[in-house]
């Protein structure tokens, strides 16, 4: 109250600068908190590298619910037909979708190989909605790239208060990219796929799960990006938006759009976005004001998600910062963009297709 007294006795002139000068710290403070550039001498001790740009798809494709998964998979095609992405990442895959895609996408098998050098499926139930003429179908991740994949792995995630058979786990491989006039690493890229827990309300306990979990992939990751061993991209569904303690665990943003949230250690693709609207269920505050003031990075993006009339981002493509750019940069061609998103509409309801990209710098071989 003492606050809002003195502040409403200022005389006009000092409350406008007062809100000038807040807004310009707010403005400021992100630019003095991104990394500094890697040294000269860090840079040849990690050896050559070129930049490439890696484009993702993600789609949670409600393969067990009724229709969904196969117009879900169509919607998929017309984005790969449309935009030819490096990796491709599924969630909620029934084993028959996951042999249709693999039929859809047979251009990617090359003499010499089988279809597991470029599709991988793992299991984490068996789920009653994915029914065949065989009984009831497994239903999981699916991890994918037109680029060969190898080094693959799977590392389960905690599942606190569980009151069903859902495993969870996170699934991950080294993507061979193919260069146009260069030969990258066979292990320049590490690429991984995850499905967090879902559900809202104290009662359910899917919140202190979703962290959990989140902390968990956080670990698996965080040795390849620490110690800067590969280009790191981590997409899928995690079922919470982006304001969420959860996802700070992932976020370099802290919740107001400034890069000093140590903890987390990747940039999201759609971070950049011209997406105006406030989260869904917040009020507009400094951050959403800051985000449209300036061309800066902001902790929210284009909603993945419609159910039930509400629209949020429930779907993440992210880059690990060592090998990522937070925002555009600026240079004699004029301003370039670093990283990207997309969100593709499906005829069916709930999650949409969304596509992400990013500048990266990938080791050469």
């Amino acid at each position: 109250m003492r606050v809002r007294t003195v502040v409403g006795t200022m005389p006009r002139q000092v409350r406008v600068l007062v809100s000038v000068l807040v807004v310009t710290a707010a403005l400021l403070v992100p630019l003095l908190a991104v990394p500094t550039p890697t040294s000269r001498a860090a840079v040849e001790a990690a050896g050559p590298r070129a930049t490439y740009r890696l484009s993702v798809v993600t789609a949670n494709i409600d393969g067990a619910e009724r229709g969904r998964g196969g117009d879900k998979l169509g919607t998929v095609q017309r984005v790969l037909r449309g935009s030819d992405p490096d990796v491709v990442m599924l969630q909620e895959v029934c084993w028959k979708h996951f042999r249709r895609f693999i039929d859809a996408n047979r251009a990617w098998i090359g003499p010499g190989e089988t279809w597991r050098d470029h599709f991988r499926f793992q299991k984490l139930r068996h789920h009653p909605g994915c029914t065949s003429g065989k009984g009831v179908q497994r239903h999981g991740l699916v991890l994918a790239s037109r680029h060969r994949l190898s080094g693959l792995s799977t590392h389960r995630l905690p599942n606190p208060r569980s009151r069903t058979p859902h495993r969870f786990q996170v699934m991950c491989a080294d993507v061979a990219v193919r260069g146009t006039l260069v030969a990258f690493a066979q292990d320049a890229v590490r690429a991984c796929t995850t499905q967090l827990r879902a559900g809202r309300g104290r009662a359910s306990g899917a919140g202190p799960a979703r962290q959990a979990q989140a902390v968990a992939v956080r670990r698996v990751l965080a040795p390849v990006v620490e110690r800067d061993r590969a280009a790191v991209v981590l997409g899928g569904d995690f079922n919470a938006v982006p304001q969420k303690g959860t996802m700070s665990q992932l976020y370099r943003l802290s919740r107001s759009g400034w890069l000093t949230n140590r903890r987390g250690l990747f940039f999201e693709a759609d971070q950049t976005g011209a997406y105006a609207s406030r989260p869904a269920g917040r009020a507009a505050g400094l951050e959403q004001i800051v985000c449209r003031l300036a061309p800066r990075v902001c902790r929210w993006g284009e909603p993945t998600h419609r159910s039930r009339g509400q629209a949020r981002k429930l779907d993440y493509v992210f880059f690990g910062v060592n090998r990522a750019q937070p925002a555009a940069t600026t240079g004699l061609l004029g301003t370039q963009q670093h990283l990207g998103g997309d969100v593709v509409r499906s005829p069916s309801a709930t999650h949409e297709v969304f596509l992400g990209w990013a500048d990266l710098a990938l080791d050469l071989s």
